[in-house]
């Protein structure tokens, strides 16, 4: 068993508590949420650090405060940070679907950056290609003018393949600089007309098609979390504990035939400095 992380967006129809027994049951070590989670979930943080605690888990991510880019810090941040605060959560996740242009977003990355290092977060910056950070190079362009130490860069794969990633364009990226990388597989020839429909309803369990694209980040000396996200619609119909368990299944058997990502404690780290 390797160290994974529950997604979010795997689990989606199961309720909190649910969610938390079901990741432990399928050998998850931590879970990935989303801010409405949190909030739905009518617990407060004690007792959701308490059912964390039971059943063995930590928390790997947040998401999202969508609009950071403004210099005005949301509601949303603010309880991002309380909640970190309270349970221990190792990194936020970010994407931004405003147009702005790269020197904006590049300072407003650094500035969340500064505010989420008061909190212990590393920050991940995720490319979709229906967002308007599209590609792996515009996302290093931005966390590598922000220069925090606490910035990184998230790699999925739906999007990885979506927006025809490269192993060229981890050229010149440090390995230390992924912050995370989330599995899935992509299994239908040609993309659907609406990718943000595809990305959020018709993924599917990571698979054959993933094992050759993991081994490749592998041999890049890529270290990070690795966690399952898989939005289906299929998978929503199913009990949450068969869904984890098909996940973390899947998940597992792709890092043993990748040559395993060696996958770091789920805890908050502190990045040394890279200057170009």
């Amino acid at each position: 068993m390797f160290t994974l992380t529950c997604r979010a967006s795997t689990l989606r129809p199961a309720s909190l508590p649910e969610r938390i027994k079901a990741a432990s049951e399928a050998g998850y070590a931590g879970l990935g949420l989303r801010l409405q989670d949190i909030r739905n979930s009518g617990i407060d943080y004690p007792e959701i650090r308490k059912q964390l605690s039971r059943h063995g888990l930590s928390i790997l991510e947040l998401e999202h405060p969508w609009n950071w880019v403004s210099r005005a810090v949301s509601e949303d941040e603010e309880e991002i940070y309380r909640f970190t605060d309270a349970i221990g959560v190792r990194q936020l996740n970010v994407a931004t679907f405003g147009e702005a242009s790269t020197e904006v977003v590049s300072a407003a990355f650094g500035r969340l950056c500064d505010r989420a290092a008061a909190h212990g977060l590393l920050v991940g910056l995720e490319f979709l290609p229906f967002s308007f950070i599209r590609t792996l190079p515009q996302a290093w362009e931005i966390v590598l003018a922000a220069d925090k130490d606490n910035g990184g860069i998230l790699l999925d794969i739906w999007h990885w393949r979506r927006s025809h990633a490269t192993f060229d364009d981890l050229a010149g990226i440090p390995a230390e600089r992924i912050t995370s990388l989330q599995l899935c597989d992509v299994r239908q020839p040609e993309p659907l007309s609406d990718l943000r429909h595809e990305a959020r309803h018709h993924r599917e369990l990571p698979g054959k098609e993933t094992i050759d694209l993991v081994a490749g980040l592998a041999a890049q000396g890529i270290s990070c979390p690795v966690s399952v996200e898989v939005f289906s619609d299929l998978l929503d119909t199913r009990p949450s504990v068969q869904t984890a368990t098909a996940s973390a299944e899947a998940g597992n058997w792709v890092l043993e035939k990748a040559g395993r990502i060696d996958c770091p404690d789920l805890k908050p780290i502190r990045r040394k400095r890279h200057r170009n």
